[in-house]
C-alpha cells in the first residue's frame, strides 16, 4: 500500500511538473506578475500612503483644536484664608481672625478649551497645499517605479526570446557543420580531400559545440533574470513567445518629444516642487504679518465627582506679531526664493535631457528597423551562398574553408537579424517609457 501511495505521489508530481512546464506567459502577464510581486513597488505604495497621512495632518492644522481635561486633587487639609473680624467686648473693639475655607480637601475639576486659528498670513493653507503636492509627487514617483519595472520586464522578456533564438541558430549551425564533417570524412576516406580539410571541419565542429554550450548558458541566465524581475523562484521554467513583435513607431519625433514633456513623471514632480517652493515663499512672507486666533474655555470644579459647585467660561481673541527678529524673516524669504529659482532652472535642464532621451531612442528604433530589413535580405543571400558552396564541394571545386566561410556568413546574418529585431523592440519600449506612456 505504501509503495502504491509513493508511486501515486510521484506520478502526481510529475504531471504537475509537466503542466507547470507547459505554462505560457505573454508579455502582459509577465508585467502583471512583476507588478504584483515587486517589493520596491510595495515600498512605494507604503510611501504614498504615508504622504497621504501627512496631507491629512496638514489639513487638520487648519481645524479647531479641542482639549478636554478632568482631574482630582486631595490635600492634607481644607485650604483656608484668615479673615480679620472685629468684635466688641465690654464696649471695646477686639480684633480677631477667622479661618474661612477657600476650597475643598477633595477637589474635582473639569475643563474644556477650544482654539481656532483665524489668520496666519496663509501659512497653514499653503502648508496644506505643499503636503498635497508632496502626496502627488509620491504618486508620480510610484508611477515612475512602475514604468521602470515594466521596461525591465520587457527588456528581460525580449532578451530571453533573443537568447533562445540565438541558441536555435547555434544548434542549426552545429548541425550544418556536422553534416559537412560527415561528408568530409567520407571524402577523406576515399582519398578525395586532403587531411587538413578534414581537420578544419573537425575544429569548426568543436567550436560550434562550444557556441551551443555558451548559448544554452546565456539562455538559462536570461531565464533567471526574468524570474528575478517577476519575483519568482529563479529555477521556474518560463515559456514565452517565439518571435519578437515588430509594430510600427506610430508617432513622429516632434510628437514623441511633446508627449514626453507632458507626461514624464520626473518633469511633473519637479513642477509640483516648484509650486511648493512658491508656497514656501508665501509661508516665509507670513512672518511679516500678525497671526490671529480665537479661543474658548469652559471650567467647573467641586467637592463631588459630579462637579456641581461652580462653573465659568472665557472667550477671546489673541493676536501675535513678531516685530523684529534680527532679519531672520527677510533671510528666510530670500532663501525660499532662491530654492524656487533653482528648481525652475532644474526643470529646464530636465526637459532638455528628456528631449534628448526621446530623440536617441527614436533614432535607435529607426536604425534597428532598417537593420531588420537588410538582415532579412542577407539571410536569404547567405542561405543561397551556402547551398552553392555545398554543391561545389560535392563537385570538388570548393574546399572546406569555402563551406565554413559560407556557414559563418549565414550564422552572422541570422544573428544580425535576431539582434536587429531585439534592438528595435527594446528601443521602441524605451521610447514609450521616455514618453511616459509605458
Amino acid at each position: 500500500m505504501r509503495r502504491v501511495l509513493v508511486s501515486f505521489i510521484g506520478l502526481f508530481l510529475s504531471c504537475a511538473a509537466l503542466c507547470h512546464a507547459a505554462d505560457y506567459l505573454t508579455l502582459d502577464e509577465a508585467i502583471g506578475i512583476a507588478l504584483k510581486n515587486n517589493p520596491l513597488l510595495k515600498a512605494e505604495d507604503e510611501n504614498v500612503r504615508g504622504r497621504g497621512y501627512e496631507r491629512n495632518i496638514s489639513f487638520a492644522n487648519m481645524l479647531p483644536s479641542v482639549d478636554l481635561s478632568y482631574g482630582y486633587q486631595r490635600q492634607n487639609r481644607t485650604p483656608t484664608m484668615p479673615v480679620p473680624l472685629t468684635s466688641f467686648v465690654g464696649g471695646q473693639p477686639v480684633l480677631t481672625t477667622v479661618d474661612v475655607p477657600t476650597g475643598f480637601k477633595d477637589t474635582y475639576s473639569f475643563s474644556l478649551s477650544a482654539t481656532q486659528p483665524l489668520f496666519a498670513g496663509g501659512a497653514l493653507y499653503n502648508a496644506y497645499r505643499i503636503s498635497d503636492n508632496t502626496y502627488g509627487a509620491s504618486s508620480l514617483n510610484r508611477d515612475q517605479t512602475v514604468r521602470d519595472l515594466k521596461l525591465g520586464v520587457i527588456d528581460g522578456y525580449y532578451g530571453l526570446i533573443q537568447s533562445r533564438q540565438t541558441l536555435d541558430v547555434a544548434k542549426s549551425s552545429q548541425a550544418s557543420i556536422k553534416s559537412h564533417l560527415d561528408v568530409a570524412s567520407a571524402f577523406y576516406g576515399q582519398g578525395m580531400i586532403p587531411k587538413n580539410d578534414l581537420l578544419e571541419a573537425e575544429v569548426s565542429y568543436a567550436q560550434s559545440q562550444q557556441n551551443v554550450i555558451q548559448a544554452e548558458n546565456a539562455t538559462r541566465i536570461s531565464e533567471s533574470n526574468l524570474n528575478q524581475l517577476l519575483g519568482r523562484d529563479l529555477s521556474i521554467p518560463v515559456q514565452t513567445d517565439r518571435e519578437i513583435p515588430m509594430p510600427g513607431l506610430e508617432t513622429t519625433l516632434d510628437d514623441a518629444i511633446g508627449t514626453a514633456l507632458k507626461n514624464r513623471q520626473e518633469i511633473r514632480v519637479t513642477e509640483l516642487q516648484i509650486d511648493s517652493a512658491k508656497k514656501l515663499v508665501s509661508i516665509a512672507r507670513a512672518g511679516y504679518v500678525p497671526t490671529l486666533a480665537a479661543s474658548y474655555t469652559y471650567t467647573k470644579f467641586g467637592e463631588e465627582p459630579d462637579i456641581d459647585f461652580d462653573e465659568s467660561w472665557t472667550a477671546g481673541l489673541g493676536l501675535s506679531w513678531n516685530i523684529f527678529q534680527g532679519g531672520a524673516t527677510f533671510y528666510g524669504v530670500s532663501r525660499a526664493i532662491a530654492d524656487r529659482d533653482r528648481l525652475t532652472f532644474f526643470l529646464q535642464s530636465q526637459k532638455n535631457r528628456v528631449g534628448l532621451e526621446v530623440k536617441n531612442f527614436y533614432l535607435n528604433a529607426q536604425e534597428a528597423s532598417a537593420r531588420v530589413v537588410v538582415a532579412g535580405k542577407a539571410i536569404a543571400q547567405a542561405e543561397e551562398n551556402l547551398r552553392i558552396q555545398k554543391d561545389r564541394f560535392n563537385l570538388q571545386v570548393a574546399t572546406t574553408t569555402d563551406i565554413l566561410d559560407a556557414q559563418a556568413m549565414l550564422t552572422r546574418a541570422q544573428m544580425n537579424y535576431i539582434l536587429a529585431r531585439s534592438d528595435y523592440a527594446r528601443s521602441r519600449a524605451a521610447l514609450r517609457a521616455a514618453m511616459g506612456e509605458l
